[in-house]
């Protein structure tokens, strides 16, 4: 089996949802960073075996998006591309993938990434509506005036919540803080711990920003201008400064528990990618990579505590990499809710003596969460901060919809120095 290394990443900034980046489509998203992927590696596009590229709100204007996007990025027709959806967890299993690919000597070199533009996710109709324009439940056959037939219209966004699981299985989950409020009963979170971190994040976030920490894995975006010029967005929308204890306290619970807007991750937009390639490969060419992908690890679980498949998937991907939680000098917990970040750190074993190993930069409650993306987002702010420290070993662990979670363990190449 061959090792598989990372030699390159990059991401966009992350827009909030509606907000700066709502005006350029995924698959333009998704070109920008397969530009900036290869340019940055040192190859072209003809050396690429294979896009990989995760989206969660695929729908009928974004069809295959890995092979939409590498031919807006103008890459040869020659590379192939393939779509990925295992909900939040999408962005690193598009590098687990890639990996696989390269391990078995299917492919040398591929490009894996995540998109996704919430702004632009769809309302839709469901094609049973064809059964005669609403005659599937008891509605009358035929056409006419459509506004009399009660036709269902759904946000994509929201109806893909509650259709991740079969509801006659698990009941209706209205959205994941369903299962983010079951951590927190069941673990004993607390509302203004839920706070606190959430203060945390932000203030990490806004900090990395202000001391530069996040200039080198960032390309910028343009977009169109109120006039008519294009407008430069260079930085994340959402890490907020004035986001104190104070004022997360105000917010209301969601759903009546400890979830607030304030301590949850936000609906966003973005793009990520990293060029993977076997490690012979990247000594042949003369590239420096930066690091190697030793494990990564899927896990499933009741859909109803989605949160318990990510200690799951962390002792499957140690265990791979035969190393232990200890050997981590930094590690990635994505943060769907602060409820949920914290049951699973208590379930790991790692309480506030480690904590500061933990999303040192932020992450999914400031930096935002668009879904497909956050995996590779997170592994390129990883990665970038592995290298800046000089640690060895990171570790990244997302949780996703349905009862799923995903772990991976990366060893750093690069003793120091970007």
């Amino acid at each position: 089996m061959k090792d598989v290394v990372v030699v390159s990443g990059v991401r966009t900034p992350v827009g909030r949802y509606l907000g700066a980046l709502r005006d350029v489509e995924a698959y333009d998203l998704a070109a920008v960073v397969l530009r900036e992927a290869i340019l940055r590696a040192g190859i072209e596009a003809e050396q690429v075996d294979e896009v990989v590229l995760g989206q969660a709100y695929q729908n009928g204007e974004y069809v295959n998006i890995a092979r939409m996007a590498l031919l807006k990025a103008g890459w040869p027709e020659s590379v192939p591309g393939i779509t990925l959806d295992r909900r939040c967890c999408t962005g690193l299993d598009v590098v687990r993938y890639g990996a696989l690919l390269i391990r078995s000597g299917a492919a040398r070199v591929v490009v894996a990434g995540g998109v996704e533009s919430m702004s632009n996710a769809e309302f839709y109709l469901p094609g049973h509506i064809k059964w005669g324009v609403g005659g599937r439940k008891g509605m009358p056959r035929g056409h006419g005036d459509l506004s009399i037939w009660g036709l269902p219209f759904y946000d994509r966004i929201q109806r893909a919540r509650v259709m991740s699981q079969p509801e006659e299985r698990y009941g209706i989950l209205p959205s994941m803080m369903s299962w983010a409020e079951t951590a927190a009963r069941e673990e004993g979170i607390s509302r203004e711990a839920c706070d606190e971190w959430a203060a945390e994040s932000h203030r990490k976030a806004c900090a990395a920003w202000d001391q530069g920490r996040f200039a080198r894995e960032v390309v910028p975006v343009e977009v169109p201008g109120p006039k008519g010029a294009e407008v430069r967005v260079d930085r994340d929308e959402t890490p907020r400064a004035d986001a104190t204890l104070e004022k997360l306290a105000r917010l209301k619970p969601v759903l009546g528990g400890v979830c607030t807007a304030g301590n949850s991750s936000s609906e966003n937009d973005g793009a990520a990618a990293v060029v993977l390639m076997d490690e012979e490969t990247a000594r042949e060419w003369g590239l420096r990579p930066m690091a190697r992908v030793v494990s990564c690890a899927v896990a499933g679980c009741d859909p109803r505590r989605a949160y318990e498949a990510v200690p799951t998937a962390v002792n499957m991907a140690l265990d791979q990499a035969e190393l232990d939680l200890d050997a981590m000098d930094l590690i990635e917990v994505q943060e769907a809710f602060a409820a949920q970040v914290l049951a699973d750190l208590k379930q790991m074993g790692i309480g506030p003596d480690r904590y500061d190993r933990v999303n040192v930069n932020g992450s999914g409650i400031s930096l935002g969460h668009p879904i497909a993306c956050t995996g590779v987002r997170v592994l390129v702010t990883l990665l970038h901060e592995m290298c800046r420290r000089g640690v060895r070993y990171g570790l990244e662990c997302i949780c996703g919809g349905g009862g799923l979670g995903i772990a991976a363990v990366f060893e750093n190449l690069r003793d120091g120095k970007e």
